[in-house]
């Protein structure tokens, strides 16, 4: 990397553990994105500028931020 090149910055990541469950499944895991929101009925996992998961809050048993 030469003086003129700027590497980007990387977004801080939390953890997160989340427990989801509808008729048809059941999950648990921890999660580590840069930015949680919930909107219109939908939580919403950001890495950054993207988007990487998207969860109906009905869906959603529990969400923990262990950071």
């Amino acid at each position: 990397m030469n003086a003129r090149e700027v590497e980007p910055e990387q977004p801080t990541l939390q953890t997160y553990r989340i427990h989801l469950r509808s008729d048809e499944f059941q999950f648990e895991n921890e999660v580590h994105a840069s930015q949680v929101d919930r909107e219109d009925g939908w939580t919403v996992f950001w890495n950054g500028d993207d988007v990487f998961l998207r969860v109906r809050d009905n869906h959603i048993v529990s969400l923990e931020h262990l950071d």
